[in-house]
């Protein structure tokens, strides 16, 4: 296993982390395998959340096992909080968070999901949770502090910019990276930077399609895309979420993987058929997910839309993309705004795109292929106009 310096932090975290969300579907005995066995195998960092349901509770009896022969400085636990308006409420849930680990202090604690500062600015301040969060880390009870977040890039950006967190969750891969000036900045403030699920949200890639299993040859997909993250400098750790100690070896193929030698000669050589085919299928209509479109007057999401849109088309990843796109205006934190139907056409998102693309067809498109399963041609005639007289009705 590698171990990569998780920024200002200075702890030497594995390079793959085991993120123990999964906990809550599995039978506890499995739960419990599991971390032992990724402990086994070098992952020193485990990550939970209050709200994972009972794998706090899961983790801190693992823990109590791990630590007869393992000493307790050689892991790395963090756990997330949501940052409430009520301080007592957030207190309340760090004291249960603890009590269910079994811990005398707490490596690293995460502000849990907020999208942008201002839906955390009310937590912010010496009264707020970040003021509690200080006084812990002032008596040693917290270590170092951070921040998960499922946001857009500015949102994403404005929270990194606070400067307050020592490290940031976030959702980077490469079949998305519109956060990649997020990741950027982060490094340079010399930041903790944790990849939130790669296989998972970024593309189900554990259960590749066959196109994309052929173009990622001899690799996996999952393969590819952690080594995709690896190579960036400011990437620190992937987590990975198995239910069982069965699903930790796939997971971990790249573990000792450190960008250089025969490894890195086989990734770049499926990195470019893997772009090869991604061209060649969207052609002019390829979207670099730059986010320059943003914001929309309709709130739409175009970025993740067309994003969706060019891996069903180029990889067949139809079910994951349509997975996705269903989600959207559900108002949950993980799939953020709104869908394509809602495009006006007004236009003002087509002067920001560097790709010149056609926006608002390529929108409309993609709501018919990922809504309702259809591929069809363009939804406007031959003078730009749209062929839903109102595409704003449910």
């Amino acid at each position: 296993m590698q171990y990569r310096r998780f920024g200002r932090t200075e702890m030497m975290l594995s390079q793959f982390t085991l993120g123990c969300m999964q906990f809550t579907r599995c039978p506890e005995p499995q739960a419990l395998a599991t971390v032992e066995r990724a402990v086994e195998l070098g992952v020193n960092h485990i990550e939970t959340a209050r709200g994972y349901g009972n794998s706090e509770e899961r983790v801190g009896k693992a823990l109590k096992r791990i630590f007869k022969t393992t000493p307790r400085e050689d892991l790395y636990i963090t756990t997330k909080i949501g940052p409430s308006s009520n301080v007592d409420e957030f207190k309340r849930n760090f004291d249960i968070s603890m009590n269910f680990l079994g811990l005398d202090y707490l490596d690293n604690l995460d502000f849990h999901g907020p999208g942008s500062y201002e839906t955390v600015a009310p937590a912010m301040s010496d009264r707020g949770c970040l003021g509690y969060v200080r006084k812990l880390m002032s008596e040693g009870v917290v270590r170092h502090f951070g921040c998960s977040t499922h946001g857009y890039p500015k949102g994403v950006m404005d929270l990194v910019n606070t400067n307050e967190f020592e490290s940031i969750n976030l959702h980077y891969y490469y079949f998305y990276q519109g956060l990649r000036h997020v990741v950027e900045r982060a490094n340079e403030l010399d930041m903790g930077v944790f990849i939130i699920s790669p296989n998972n949200q970024g593309g189900r890639l554990q259960l590749p399609t066959e196109s994309l299993s052929e173009a990622s040859a001899p690799l996996k997909p999952m393969t590819f895309n952690h080594m995709w993250l690896l190579n960036q400098p400011g990437v620190h750790t992937l987590s990975f979420g198995p239910a069982s100690p069965e699903q930790i070896d796939d997971n971990l193929i790249a573990q000792d993987y450190d960008g250089t030698g025969p490894d890195r000669a086989i990734f770049d050589r499926v990195l470019a058929q893997v772009e090869s085919r991604y061209r060649a299928r969207l052609g002019e209509d390829f979207c670099t997910v730059c986010n320059q479109c943003l914001p929309c007057p309709e709130n739409i999401n175009i970025p993740g839309l067309l994003n969706w849109r060019q891996m069903h088309k180029a990889f067949d990843m139809t079910e994951y993309a349509q997975g996705r796109y269903a989600k959207v205006g559900s108002g949950g934190a993980w799939i953020l705004g709104a869908k394509g139907d809602r495009c006006t056409k007004c236009g003002d998102c087509l002067p920001r795109c560097p790709e010149k693309l056609n926006i608002p067809e390529l929108l409309w498109q993609g709501h018919q292929e990922l809504e309702t399963g259809e591929i069809s041609g363009p939804a406007w005639d031959h003078e730009g106009d749209l062929l839903k007289k109102d595409l704003r009705s449910d």
